[in-house]
């Protein structure tokens, strides 16, 4: 499995837990799905940032 997959496994993972936790403090629904989303783009960015492989560098 791949270091992005793992990222992305824990980013959704802690979008679960904004959904429950939205939803036992009693949160507007609108207010979790646009933290979602937001969490989901910061995660992408992050996990694309962290795990992309270095460009070799350029032939001497």
């Amino acid at each position: 499995m791949s270091n992005f997959a793992i990222y992305m496994i824990g980013i959704v993972v802690l979008i679960i837990a904004l959904f429950f936790a939205g939803n036992t403090f009693g949160w507007p629904q609108s207010y979790v799905i646009i933290g979602a989303i937001i969490l989901l783009g910061i995660g992408i960015l992050a996990g694309v940032t962290s795990t992309k492989r270095r460009d070799p560098p350029a032939g001497e």
